[in-house]
Parts: structure tokens; sequence; C-alpha cells
């Protein structure tokens, strides 16, 4: 699911709350950013986990200074953070580059819970193992 960005403490607080966050910096008359939209809300239905990952959109003639703010001088432009941190750019609207970054990431998270998994199994075998004692 896309979260359209109508004020920045609204970006902010996605941005604290989720390990990624997936940013498309687009304008209502951008026909490049017409054309990847699909894909991008398409990703989005994939690959959006609750406080994981989050997908937003932000127009750039309704919200300048987070524009301003992250130096986007090419629409689109999609800025990948991580930790709150950014850790990639897409410029325009290429579908491959976007696509890569964020399966790269899905994997990234799958492998995060995977692990949580394991570690919750471990603490309660070992929880077994000390009843059993």
């Amino acid at each position: 699911m896309v979260t359209e960005i109508s004020a920045s403490s609204d970006f902010q607080a996605l941005l604290n709350e989720h390990t990624y966050l997936i940013a498309d910096f687009f304008a209502t008359w951008c026909p490049p950013c017409k054309a990847i939209a699909p894909l991008y809300e398409q990703l989005s239905k994939a690959h959006s986990v609750p406080s994981k990952v989050a997908f937003v959109k932000i127009n750039v003639d309704d919200q300048p200074k987070l524009a301003a703010q992250f130096q986007i001088s090419a629409i689109p432009t999609f800025l990948i953070f991580k930790d709150g941190k950014q850790i990639e750019e897409v410029r325009s609207a290429n579908a491959p580059a976007l696509k890569r970054n964020v399966e790269k990431i899905a994997v990234d998270v799958k492998s995060e819970g995977s692990q949580e998994k394991a570690d919750e199994k471990m603490e309660e075998e070992q929880l077994d193992f000390e009843d059993d004692s």
C-alpha cells in the first residue's frame, strides 16, 4: 500500500516507524511518473510489511520543502531509506532498477524474519531445557 505524504511530519513519522522506506518523488503533470506509477503500486502491494517496509508518494509541487531537503532535481526520483538513512537513489522511470532494489529489500526483510524465528525457537528450546532440569 502506498501512502501519499501530505506533510513533512507524516514522512518523518513513517521514516522512524519502518526499517525500510521507499519514497517516490513525483508530479501529477509528469508523463514518466504516470508511466511507472502502476509498477510502484504493484511493488508496494507485494512487498509492504508493517513496521518493516513502507512505500510513500511525495508530490514535489505539494511538498517543495521535502523535495529541496533531498535535493530532488529530476522526477520521478525514488529514494530508499534504511533505518532512517538514505541508502539508494533511482532517478527517472527506471523500472528494472526500481524493481531490483525493492526485491533486494524483500529478500533482506525475509531473511531478517527467518533469523528472528530461529532466535525465538532457540529461546523456546532453551526454556524447555531449563524446565527439564
